[in-house]
């Protein structure tokens, strides 16, 4: 079942599932900055006042998984996880320029 309602996960680049007042949120949107990593934020605040049981349909559908935690991260379409397994994707397999 898709669900138009809700933005999709971007193809390219990073796409993060937001809500106020999350601090992981705002810790992953910091560490993509820092890494100079396109990314695009979903913020899922209207999606949750508005029909928080539709929308967890649609992340298990995206994720695979019951998710009942913020944010939630793709990378090019493909989940990752939360904030501690985007951040071991990111260290594991991205080089920044401090790298070189």
């Amino acid at each position: 079942m898709e669900n138009n309602n809700f933005e999709e996960p971007s193809q390219n680049g990073y796409t993060i599932y937001s809500k106020s007042g999350c601090h992981n949120c705002s810790k992953i949107k910091t560490l993509l900055k820092d890494k100079n990593l396109v990314f695009n934020v979903i913020d899922c605040d209207e999606y949750l006042i508005e029909d928080k049981a539709k929308f967890l349909i649609f992340i298990k559908e995206k994720t695979k998984q019951d998710c009942n935690f913020f944010p939630m991260v793709f990378s090019d379409g493909v989940f990752i996880g939360s904030y501690n397994e985007a951040k071991q994707y990111i260290d594991k397999n991205i080089l920044s320029f401090d790298d070189f």
